[in-house]
């Protein structure tokens, strides 16, 4: 079994009151919870990771299974999956937050759907606006926990929205359980553009291709490393029928002055490049 979600989030003046819509439903399309939250003030970019942390959040009441999640944003997918930058500082608490999260689970999966198909979470997001305040619509959770244990409330997800402060409570380090898919999946990372030496930490990549499995190089610049992890990590944890069908992503350092650049892609084939095996 799995968890199929449906998360959006959107503000209305970008900054403006804003709202995100969170739906979690069973493989077999049974609805386990339905809600939308109100933000306050936000733009439409902080709505969309605050849908996807709340959306985390209550997942986790459902036990470690895989999840699917879908979003309309494009720039979310891209940021979590690595392929884009986080480049304001703001919705960088909120890609750490979501990062700690998305460890904490064995399998997951992060989608992009169009509009149309995301319908329903754009609905709840919108309603958390017009109501000004939190709308839980459905929680098969709290109903079986109500019915277990009366008068022991379930934990919710807090509605106020995430701080800085919220995010380092909510993100302590924790050690990120190994997925049953990951020690079958190699991931490739090639150097395309090498580092400047005066500028690295390391003095350079050592290496120009290798191939991860489950630690990374010593030599490998803490900042690359940084980078590339996201990425990683979520090739790592993808489901084993689409981990082949996985495009190479690239990923560039993000330390200041550094050019470097690498193309992360899964390992199908021995293609006669060399390269390392990292274990």
């Amino acid at each position: 079994m799995g968890l199929i979600i449906h998360v959006d989030g959107g503000a209305r003046g970008n900054p403006g009151p804003a709202g995100a819509g969170v739906v979690i439903r069973s493989e077999d399309g049974t609805l386990l919870f339905e809600a939308a939250y109100f933000l306050g003030k936000q733009t439409s970019n902080s709505a969309e990771y605050h849908a996807l942390i709340r959306a985390l959040q209550r997942a986790q009441c459902f036990g470690d299974q895989p999840i699917c999640v879908y979003s309309d944003s494009e720039l979310l997918v891209r940021q979590i999956t690595g392929q884009y930058r986080v480049k304001s500082p703001r919705l960088r608490q909120f890609f750490e937050q979501a990062q700690a999260l998305l460890l904490k689970l064995s399998c997951w999966n992060l989608r992009y759907v169009p509009r149309e198909e995301n319908r329903r979470a754009d609905q709840l997001a919108n309603l958390a606006i017009d109501r000004r305040g939190d709308i839980i619509v459905h929680d098969l959770g709290a109903e079986q926990a109500a019915s277990a244990a009366p008068g022991e409330p379930l934990a919710e997800p807090a509605a106020a929205p995430v701080t800085a402060d919220a995010q380092a409570a909510e993100s302590a380090p924790a050690e990120a359980p190994a997925g049953p898919t990951s020690a079958e999946h190699g991931v490739r990372v090639v150097v395309t553009r090498p580092p400047d030496p005066q500028e690295c930490p390391a003095g350079g990549c050592a290496f120009y291709s290798l191939t991860v499995r489950g630690t990374l190089p010593a030599e490998l610049c803490v900042h690359a490393a940084h980078a590339i992890l996201p990425t990683l990590l979520a090739m790592l944890n993808t489901d084993p029928q689409e981990f082949v069908a996985l495009p190479t992503m690239t990923v560039r350092c993000t330390r200041s002055g550094c050019s470097a650049a690498f193309h992360v892609s899964p390992v199908r084939s021995s293609n006669g490049v060399p390269h390392r095996e990292v274990e």
